[in-house]
Parts: structure tokens; sequence; C-alpha cells
């Protein structure tokens, strides 16, 4: 059974048409920065709870998050056109003007809107042999150069696999890890489905 077909899809096809889905998806993505993903339950809750004034929206979290509160609706419209252009560089682009996002955490993003993308975190690049550091770039680099990280970094995806391959790969890769935490890697991708306003059972 594929994950990415039971969740990601589901996500994907809200997140383009319900604006509340589609900042839900933002708000998972930051929160899931540099945190165990079995914390996001109870991360989301609280920024359901608080919004940005959550405990959990922390440094560059809450500008974050009130950028994607702000430029949601752009966005998402972006999210559309993009998806019919199969036009994934140009979002991720967009993405990087969020504060807190770098390429990996955008692709994140579009993998959840776009159904089309990777999210090589610490785990995947240490599965690739990667430095953790390997796609991080100074937010002054030049536009062509942007361009050029966000084309190789998809090259680099793109080449192992496609992106149900990377979901359904992460989640089991992430249960495995963490068997104390999750009991396996369906229970892990029904995480995402916080994006949709459901609480998994934990």
């Amino acid at each position: 059974m594929s994950y990415f077909k039971t969740d990601c899809l589901d996500i994907a096809k809200s997140a383009l048409s319900d604006l509340d889905t589609f900042k839900n998806v933002g708000t998972l993505v930051l929160l899931s920065i540099r945190q165990p993903f079995v914390t996001m339950p109870a991360q989301m809750a609280d920024v359901w709870e608080h919004g940005r004034e959550s405990r959990y929206l922390f440094g560059h979290k809450r500008a974050g998050y009130d950028f994607i509160q702000m430029h949601g609706k752009r966005l998402q419209r972006l999210a559309v056109q993009c998806k019919a252009e199969s036009d994934l560089d140009s979002f991720i682009l967009a993405l990087l003007e969020c504060p807190n996002l770098g390429i990996v955490k955008a692709s994140f993003f579009a993998q959840m809107t776009l159904a089309e993308g990777a999210c090589l975190d610490s785990h995947n690049l240490k599965r690739l042999g990667l430095n953790e550091a390997h796609f991080r770039f100074p937010k002054s680099l030049k536009i062509d150069s942007v361009h050029k990280r966000i084309r190789t970094y998809n090259t680099v995806w793109r080449n192992e696999g496609d992106s149900a391959y990377w979901w359904d790969s992460w989640c089991d890769h992430v249960a495995a890890q963490t068997r104390n935490k999750f009991e396996s890697g369906k229970q892990v991708s029904s995480y995402h489905r916080l994006a949709l306003g459901e609480m998994p059972n934990v």
C-alpha cells in the first residue's frame, strides 16, 4: 500500500482548493523543522488554540507563520497554476520568500500541495550519503544561483525515485528509527493529515 496515495494525494487535493488546508500545510512544515515528527499533533493543536502566540512558533517560525497567513491566498493561486503547468521550480522559488524555509522544507510544502517534491531532511540526506548542510544557502544568493540550486535539488531526489517513493520510504524509515514512538510507516504518514484538520490516534 502506498501511504502517498492514501494521505499525500488527499492533502494535496484539499490544499489546492481549501485555503485553511493550504495554511495548515505551511504550519505543519514550519513546525516540523528540527522537531521530532511524533510531536506534531501536540504542536499543531497548540497553534490552533493560540495562533501566532503558540510557544512552538519560536525563533523565525513565527515570522514564517505570519507570512503564510498573510500570503496564503496568493501562494495557493500560484500552486494551482504551477500544478497545471508542472512547474515545481517556480513554486519552490516563491516559497523561499517565506522566513525560515529553505529548499528542503519548501519542497516538502510542495509535496503536500502539488503532490510533487521531496523532503531531503537529515534522515534522507544521511541515506544519500550527503552532508546535512548540503542544500543550505544564504538568502543573499543571486537569483540565478538560487534557480541552479533548486534544479540541482530536484535532480538529486528524482534520480533516486518519484515523490511517492520519497514519501513512503521516509515514513517507513522514521517508523523504523523510532519504534517506541510509531507503530508503522502508515502511522507516520497519517500524522501528515493534521493539514486536513484531522487529529491522528496517538
